[in-house]
């Protein structure tokens, strides 16, 4: 008996094994499998380069740069005019620069608003620099530092000697106010008086006491900044306190000036004023508006490390 009728005979009583058909295909595919690896194992040395790539020409050429004159033209000229002439800028309703509500950053214009400037007082701080205002429209006296609001006609923006500059609520245009430069300063000065008059100046009655007169007082406050340019002051800052303001130190005092006539020396500290504490610019300038309205200032200083107490008498 031969093999393949052996193995016939095995499987004649089960049938054909499973699959059997697909042999055929498995063994095609091992076949062209190892043929195209030997092809590849082949042909691959016959597939390298055999001479190296071509160099990369050089460019020796240099790169030019132009000047600025090669562009004079582009930065000359301007689309919105070609003769390049800027015209004035165009009038406004009330004649002034600009229109509308003009530019809020321009150079401050003078205020035209109903106040006047009496005095400044200019620290090293500028946010503690303050002014004295009239507000001619209440008649009333108020002063101001930077960040303050004027009454809700504007805010006060810088402080300097002579001069308030603010930023106008109704326009939010910069404007200023200042203390002409010819204030003329009567205090003890010696005036053509008629005869017969009976305003008297400041008169010493004791050590430490004074007559003023009120009308004298009223003089001198309406030129309120000349009166601050003849003395100079800085805050009396005492050691170990945290930087605490305990009064206001005389560091120069003009001679024959209001502040020597009313008694006050070089190195002298303002430290209350009708018992108040002298402790911010605010309240230096409460001596001023207690002069004006009371009949009697008192008004506490430090002479030589002993505590003194000046006491003047307002008469009419």
């Amino acid at each position: 008996m031969s093999v393949f009728g052996f193995g016939r005979n095995m499987f004649r009583g089960g049938g054909r094994p499973p699959f059997e058909g697909l042999y055929i295909y498995a063994l095609i595919a091992m076949v062209a499998y190892f043929a195209a690896d030997l092809s590849v194992v082949y042909l691959r040395p016959k597939m390298l380069p055999t001479n190296p790539p071509p160099a990369r020409p050089h460019n020796n050429q240099q790169p030019t740069f132009k000047g600025m004159d090669a562009y004079a033209s582009i930065y000359k000229k301007n689309i919105f005019n070609q003769d390049g002439k800027i015209p004035p800028p165009k009038a406004s309703e009330d004649g002034g620069p600009g229109g509308g509500n003009g530019d809020s950053d321009a150079a401050p214009v003078l205020t035209q608003l109903p106040i006047k400037l009496e005095g400044t007082l200019v620290h090293a701080d500028p946010k503690k620099s303050i002014a004295t205002l009239l507000i001619q429209a209440k008649n009333a006296t108020q002063t101001y530092m930077v960040d303050d609001d004027m009454e809700g006609m504007g805010r006060v923006v810088r402080v300097e000697r002579r001069k308030l500059i603010f930023r106008n609520s109704a326009n939010q245009r910069l404007e200023y106010v200042e203390i002409p430069k010819d204030s003329a300063l009567a205090f003890g000065r010696k005036t053509n008086a008629p005869s017969g008059s009976t305003d008297a100046k400041v008169q010493q009655t004791g050590s430490y006491s004074f007559t003023v007169s009120r009308s004298e007082i009223e003089k001198q406050l309406a030129n309120l900044g000349e009166v601050l340019n003849q003395a100079r002051m800085v805050p009396n800052i005492v050691p170990g306190t945290g930087g605490k303001v305990q009064g206001f130190r005389f560091v120069s005092i003009k001679p024959g000036s209001v502040f020597s006539t009313l008694g006050f020396q070089p190195m002298d500290v303002i430290q209350s004023v009708n018992g108040d504490a002298v402790n911010s610019p605010t309240k230096a300038m409460e001596l001023y508006q207690a002069l004006r309205n009371s009949d009697s200032v008192k008004i506490g200083i430090l002479r030589n490390g002993s505590s003194e107490t000046l006491d003047y008498t307002v008469t009419k």
